[in-house]
């Protein structure tokens, strides 16, 4: 866990609450420093040379570059000696006026490289120490914006999942986001998508990749006024996109194997095969596998697991593929037989000589494929929006 966010009423005193420690000096000599840093006497300088870079490099990408508002006090961050549940936390404590202050905590160095140390990908202690400042500070962004009319902190969907994704723009080497991305790739149908937590950041590094940090400002500053998919609608609004198409975009970037870091995906793929034995993370999981031989053949039941129960999308914004091996050469006609309320969207993707090339990305229930043998395989990716059961098939047929 990146992050333990909570509430604390009331002025706390730290050197109380945690101990004797020493406040490094501010980074500049203005009268509003933006970080003062506390930690304990035997915590090294280069340790908190290396926490204040990375504190100081978020605050240039996040406010002077991205024009987030913040705080117009110092933020304290405290360096702590011991363990702590994750490598970083952020919370807002009161002055003795009622006024809020933003407080990080920072892992020591030693619980900072373990906790590097036991992820999937391969991340330095320096990369971990600029994902982790800049993760929290992002935090310290949501509260202002929060406070102010600008943001939404009460639903989870935009809260740990927008500051996992923010790491990947200040320490783009680290790729960190990915080790808490591998349950989202295993089952993206095995839990709402707006009640995922850390999980759900590869969604967000997708939306900053394809439509820059301006985005996440607008979706935050839109969660404020609307929820769930309605927040990301209204964010989107001026793009012409609802979530649901830049949700399919993301199911078939996945698809085609165009996701960002497609490198770290590969180690971390690698990885989990490694460490469980199972396949995938390359792809939205394959749930059922047919052959197109020319006749037609509906595709109605999970082929890929014990159960073999009917198709079904469980939730809103879930992911299914449905893998089809091509061994004939007759044009080939894919139709979805869902409820009609159902509003879908259907990627198809043809995969050949390990390359993927997008066929269709659309809300049409059926798509042609004139020459299917050009692929050794096809590959039906579906999605949908929050109305009707998601039960479906996929229908095979000679096209006409």
């Amino acid at each position: 866990m990146r992050s333990a966010r909570r509430a604390i009423a009331g002025a706390v005193s730290f050197a109380v609450a945690f101990g004797c420690l020493v406040a490094a000096a501010p980074p500049n000599d203005s009268a509003t420093p933006r970080f003062v840093i506390e930690h304990a006497a035997g915590t090294s300088a280069a340790y908190v040379e290396l926490v204040r870079n990375g504190l100081d490099a978020a605050y240039e990408l996040f406010v002077t570059h991205g024009l987030f508002p913040t705080f117009d006090r110092a933020v304290v961050v405290r360096i702590l000696d011991g363990d702590m549940d994750g490598m970083g936390a952020e919370y807002l404590d009161e002055d003795e006026e009622g006024n809020p202050v933003p407080i990080i905590e920072i892992a020591s160095r030693e619980a900072m490289s373990d906790a590097a140390d036991e992820m999937l990908v391969s991340v330095s202690l320096d990369d971990a120490v600029l994902s982790t400042t800049a993760h929290e500070f992002f935090h310290v962004l949501q509260d202002y914006a929060a406070l102010h009319g600008q943001g939404d902190i009460e639903e989870p969907a935009f809260v740990e999942p927008l500051a996992t994704a923010i790491q990947e723009l200040a320490a783009p080497n680290a790729d960190d986001y990915l080790d808490a991305a591998i349950d989202f790739l295993r089952a993206p149908d095995d839990a709402p998508f707006f009640s995922r937590g850390y999980d759900a950041g590869i969604f967000w590094v997708f939306v900053l990749e394809r439509y820059g940090l301006d985005a996440i400002r607008r979706v935050m500053a839109a969660s404020a006024a609307a929820d769930g998919a309605r927040a990301i609608d209204l964010a989107f609004a001026g793009d012409g996109l609802a979530f649901l198409d830049v949700w399919a975009k993301f199911a078939a970037a996945w698809a085609t194997g165009t996701l960002p870091d497609a490198a770290a995906r590969a180690e971390l793929a690698h990885a989990w095969r490694r460490e469980t034995g199972l396949a995938g993370l390359d792809r939205p999981p394959v749930i059922a596998v047919a052959r197109w031989e020319g006749r037609p053949l509906v595709v109605d039941h999970a082929t890929e697991d014990e159960v073999a129960a009917p198709l079904r999308l469980s939730y809103p914004y879930g992911i299914d593929a449905v893998s089809i091996h091509v061994e004939s050469q007759d044009p080939l006609a894919v139709a979805i037989d869902a409820a009609t309320a159902v509003d879908l969207r259907v990627i198809v993707v043809g995969r050949r000589d390990g390359a993927f090339d997008l066929l269709s990305l659309s809300s049409g229930r059926q798509v042609v494929i004139t020459q299917p043998d050009r692929y050794a395989e096809i590959l039906v990716v579906l999605t949908r929006g929050e109305v009707g059961s998601g039960a479906y098939a996929v229908r095979l047929a000679p096209a006409t």
